[in-house]
């Protein structure tokens, strides 16, 4: 195994440029998340329940397409290393994918949604061929857990600023490429964006190296049941993001409803969305700085302890604006103190895979993981048409008070419930206390490699 010295300090370009990697991710990610379903609903003129069912589809099939890449990049050997040049040759076609979704509105009606359906399962393949292997290069670059957590810290820092340009930002853009022209503003956006997403990603291609590789690594499904059963910090990690992500898309994919209906102000969900980057730049320092003094266990059980507290609170305070933006702020705090230390968890999840099962699965184990994410966001996909629908949900109307009743649902309720069934899962995460001792029976192992 090709490695260097663990306390050997990593350059600062490299920790840029593997930050600036998830910014584009992220930035992309948080625009589909956050715009796509009012696209598709208020632009583009796609029934609720058709919109929700052509995301659900298209995120179920890039849903088992994660453990394909993982299981690939695991097998992967090159002079650039085992999962570097999948982001070298996903970055064009993944920016044309984001340009050719923002078309639909021009496809005639009756097209319309057969086109949205290809496009879009189009784009979470090809996110997941980029962020697949990037979600698994951070073990691979440095063993070092000090080095990790900074580049931990970088890249949530720079995720967060992609998140607040796409989220922040996006409908001001909107207005200024459209004036006026929904159609025309989107398409300009994707434009932007795509442009964004080959820059960043092929800069983190050329500045990053994976010193640490294991031989290619043969799929295995008696390896992974074995993983399942032996490695607990694992599951829970999977569990985890399939409930984080089912709140937060839920959140976020609703904004634009909440603030245009319930509140009659519809630019106030770019504020609100902005708070979420804010929040989340924020946590990437604060995150990592916390895990070097309380357990990653406390800062989980604290982020998610706020995000369904807030949530809870939020019910309460009516149509009150200031009030609103207060908890928003308590809510996205909360949910950036734990995605700040996630990927931590998750490097030290697949550490632990490893002594327990005697196999590195870095790829496949991280896109088990991301699995879990998708199904959460299908699941959200799913659930949120179905509730805007039962409630009577039609776009571009005075809403009826079951419509408005389904929007703060999706908004408040189904997060709240969520974030706490996250807290349940983290009483049970215990790896705090035995990583050290796994960490340098690790460092042994591969030494002799």
């Amino acid at each position: 195994m090709e490695k260097k010295k663990g306390g050997d300090a990593l350059p600062l370009r490299e920790k840029v440029g593997y930050g600036l990697g998830d910014m584009a991710c992220s930035m992309v990610f948080n625009f589909m998340s956050s715009y796509l379903l009012y696209y598709y609903t208020d632009v583009a003129g796609i029934a609720v329940g058709a919109a929700g069912a052509v995301m659900s589809a298209a995120r179920l099939v890039d849903a088992f397409a994660n453990p394909v890449v993982g299981m690939l990049s695991d097998k992967t050997r090159s002079r650039w290393g085992k999962l570097r040049p999948w982001l070298l040759f996903s970055a064009v076609p993944l920016a044309l994918s984001v340009v050719l979704m923002f078309l639909t509105a021009q496809v005639p009606s009756s097209a319309r949604g057969a086109y949205a359906m290809v496009t879009y399962a189009a784009f979470c393949l090809l996110y997941t061929v980029c962020n697949v292997p990037y979600s698994a290069m951070m073990p691979n670059l440095t063993e070092d857990p000090g080095q990790r957590r900074q580049l931990n810290m970088s890249r949530m820092a720079l995720a967060s600023t992609g998140g607040f340009l796409s989220m922040g930002l996006a409908m001001p853009l909107a207005g200024l490429f459209g004036q006026g022209d929904e159609h025309r503003g989107f398409l300009g956006l994707s434009l932007l964006f795509a442009a964004i997403i080959i820059t960043l990603v092929l800069f983190c291609f050329f500045n990053t190296k994976e010193r640490i590789q294991s031989p290619p690594v043969p799929f295995s499904l008696r390896t992974l049941g074995s993983t399942v059963r032996k490695s607990t910090p694992w599951v829970l990690c999977c569990a985890v993001q399939f409930f984080h992500y089912f709140a937060t898309a839920t959140r976020n994919s609703t904004t634009l409803y909440y603030a245009k209906y319930h509140l009659g102000d519809q630019d106030f969900a770019s504020l609100l969305l902005a708070v979420s980057a804010i929040a989340n730049f924020v946590c990437a320092f604060i995150g990592p700085a916390l895990a070097g003094r309380v357990t990653k266990k406390a800062i989980s059980l604290w982020g998610y302890g706020l995000f369904a507290g807030g949530s809870a609170l939020m019910y309460l305070a009516g149509d009150s604006l200031p009030a609103i933006f207060l908890l928003n702020c308590v809510i996205n705090l909360g949910a950036g103190l734990a995605a700040g230390v996630y990927f931590l968890i998750l490097g030290e999840a697949i550490d632990h895979s490893e002594y327990a099962v005697g196999v590195r699965q870095e790829g496949l184990l991280t896109s088990m993981s991301m699995f879990m994410v998708k199904l959460g966001i299908v699941f959200s996909s799913l659930l949120s048409a179905f509730v805007l629908e039962h409630g009577g949900y039609v776009p571009d109307q005075p809403q009826t008070e079951e419509a408005l009743f389904a929007i703060k649902a999706n908004f408040i309720f189904l997060p709240c419930a969520a974030a706490l069934v996250c807290v349940v899962l983290f009483l049970f995460y215990h790896l705090d206390k035995e990583y050290p001792a796994i960490h340098a029976e690790l460092g042994k192992k591969h030494k002799q490699m």
